[in-house]
């Protein structure tokens, strides 16, 4: 709302809200000059000129404090001057009402009310009864039928709920002088309350005890104001009675302010609890982010480490590939050592103590064995002999 508040009145009144909020000011406003009587249509200069008294200001912000809050009591406001005209009617709204989603349905209702004059309307049930007035002992044999209801001055309309909204289908009650509504009891899970008039006698109910109060006092009032012209002057005196207004300034200011900081609360924690929601995101985002930055230093070392070991195998296979002919021919050369120690072995066996005897006989190399490393070789001559020398023994 305070964006249209910085604008001219010509956008003040290009809004459909604030258009309905100038008509009930319109309805209950008084042209500067009270002489003067401003004319039905009324012109944009003569509109500007208009006023409402302070306890009107008060009886509007009330009667939509009161559709908002049932509960409360009547909502004290700080003190006005004695003239109140729309703009500062509006900085009033938007002071006790910041929340236009909030503040528009019950302009709805109290445009309604005031200006189209819709006393009260909803869903009730209803039955005609049989006679006009009894002792009301005796039920009624007939079966509820529910209905849409609307009470405007001298009326009661009622549209079944099983047709269509069109004026053919539409109940009327008329209401006069001679009729009266009594409060009923609770039967047939509903309490009930009984509208009589000259001709007839209805039983309506409601499944709410305090929608059965509403809609007996506003029956009680179609009845007492049967045309527009009586409501609408009981309207107006109704809304200059002093005991609209604040009595003590201080409190009205007081409960304003306790308004206006209740709004601004829940503002702060709403903000509060998305911070720590935003908080609680960036924690795991960061524990996330720590916990993949762990995971991936731990895995870059045991990559370090493979390597290190894939390159320790490498060297070690390339020297074994290296030795690998060495050690053959060292294989090769112990082997035929042994095989010269096994054969000298072999000699010193075969020879006799006479070993003087026969080294004619024996032509062998005088060779150091370690350092030539050749076997003695035998003759045929000496094989023959020591074939012989064997059979003798």
């Amino acid at each position: 709302m305070k964006k249209h508040l910085d604008e001219d009145d010509g956008s003040l009144i290009s809004d459909p809200l604030f258009q309905r909020l100038f008509r009930l000011f319109l309805l209950f406003a008084e042209p500067i000059d009270t002489t003067i009587k401003a004319p039905a249509s009324g012109t944009s200069k003569n509109r500007a000129l208009q006023y409402i008294s302070a306890a009107q200001a008060h009886f509007i912000i009330n009667e939509l404090f009161r559709l908002i809050r049932p509960r409360c009591s009547t909502l004290q406001i700080p003190q006005q001057s004695e003239r109140v005209t729309f703009r500062e009617l509006i900085e009033l709204c938007d002071l006790v009402f910041p929340d236009r989603k909030q503040l528009e349905p019950v302009v709805d209702r109290v445009f309604d009310r005031y200006v189209s004059q819709i006393v009260y309307k909803g869903f009730v049930m209803c039955r005609k009864m049989p006679g006009r007035i009894n002792c009301g002992t005796k039920k009624s044999k007939k079966a509820w039928k529910s209905y849409w209801c609307t009470l405007v001055p001298g009326t009661v309309f009622l549209w079944p709920l099983h047709k269509k909204t069109t004026v053919a289908n539409r109940r009327a009650i008329e209401l006069d002088s001679n009729s009266m509504v009594h409060m009923g009891t609770f039967e047939e899970d509903r309490f009930t309350w009984q509208l009589y008039t000259s001709k007839s006698k209805y039983q309506f109910g409601h499944f709410d005890e305090i929608q059965r109060q509403h809609w007996i006092t506003d029956m009680n009032l179609v009845i007492d104001y049967r045309n527009k012209s009586d409501l609408y002057e009981f309207d107006k005196e109704f809304s200059k009675r002093p005991e609209n207004m604040g009595k003590e300034k201080d409190s009205s200011w007081k409960l304003a302010l306790e308004s206006d900081n209740q709004r601004l609360t829940q503002l702060l924690n709403e903000e509060r609890r998305a911070l720590y929601d935003e908080e609680i995101v960036r924690e795991l985002a960061t524990r996330m982010l720590d916990e993949e930055r762990e995971r991936s230093e731990r895995l870059e070392k045991q990559v370090l480490e493979l390597e290190t070991q894939l390159q320790n195998e490498k060297a070690k296979n390339t020297e074994l590939k290296q030795k690998l002919p060495n050690g053959n021919e060292r294989h090769e050369e112990e082997e035929n050592n042994i095989d010269r120690r096994i054969q000298k072995q072999l000699t010193l066996n075969h020879k006799t103590p006479s070993e003087d005897t026969y080294t004619d006989e024996y032509e062998i190399c005088e060779v150091d064995e370690e350092e030539e490393n050749i076997t003695p070789q035998i003759s045929l001559t000496q094989l023959d002999y020591l074939v012989i020398s064997t059979q003798s023994i």
